[in-house]
């Protein structure tokens, strides 16, 4: 897949700012206080401002870029506030239809720095769609399957404390980075032992009656959910040869 270097540069600037420079607290309270969401706003705006600043030169395009795409993206978290809906989803759609938006206006007017360029051209470019692969799978899937977007896991079940989240969300991101890698090297058919493995240690609580059926379906759902959204990333950045 051809995609401008750039452009994945902004994708990484949105995940490392979107994800994993902001903590859970200030996620929740940017919806209640003004000084979250301009905090988060400026952490945000100041990783791009970073990596622009690495990889192109100094231009009013490049300028325009940062503001357009600072500035929308605390109007996207503030409207959250007061639309019905608050659906992880669809926030991400929006932040990804303002980049590639910005992207078409200015993108090809930005003047990329030299030693970029020639990494690129002499380097294998996919070293940088293998690393946003790799963080995707991580924290923005692992929200967007606790966000209960896709489907609600908290229905029909005791609430777990904070020790077995914890052991969850860790099996979450064990699962799917031994997927992401197995993809990457062709190591398809090892991808069944991995969810064999998982089933056999699950199974002294899916085999029970009653509840234990109800875990099963839970579990079947949750681990097929982590797998397929590991296959859809490696898709969509043309990491997976099918």
């Amino acid at each position: 897949m051809n995609i401008h270097p750039i452009f994945m540069l902004l994708l990484l600037s949105h995940i490392l700012g979107d994800f994993y420079l902001q903590p859970k607290v200030m996620a929740v309270r940017k919806m209640e206080k003004w000084s979250w969401l301009i905090g988060h706003g400026i952490i945000h705006t100041a990783c791009l401002a970073i990596i622009l600043a690495i990889s192109t030169y100094i231009t009013i395009e490049s300028l325009y870029v940062l503001l357009v795409i600072g500035i929308t993206h605390v109007l996207i978290d503030f409207i959250k506030r007061f639309v019905k809906w608050k659906s992880y989803t669809t926030d991400q759609l929006a932040h990804l239809v303002i980049l590639s938006v910005v992207w078409f206006i200015w993108g090809e007017s930005l003047t990329v720095r030299g030693f970029i360029l020639i990494e690129f051209e002499y380097l294998h470019k996919n070293i940088l769609l293998i690393v946003l692969g790799f963080l995707c799978i991580l924290r923005p899937i692992g929200v967007l399957i606790e966000q209960g977007d896709i489907w609600d896991f908290s229905k029909g079940q005791n609430p777990p404390d904070e020790s077995q989240k914890g052991a969850g969300k860790m099996i979450g991101y064990l699962e799917r980075i031994v997927v992401y890698f197995l993809l990457l090297l062709n190591q398809y058919a090892a991808i069944a032992f991995v969810i064999a493995a998982k089933s056999v240690a699950r199974f002294p609580e899916v085999s029970k009656d009653g509840a234990g059926r109800t875990l099963a379906e839970y579990y079947l759902i949750g681990t097929l959910l982590s797998i397929t959204s590991v296959f859809l990333i490696t898709l969509l950045l043309g990491l997976l040869r099918i």
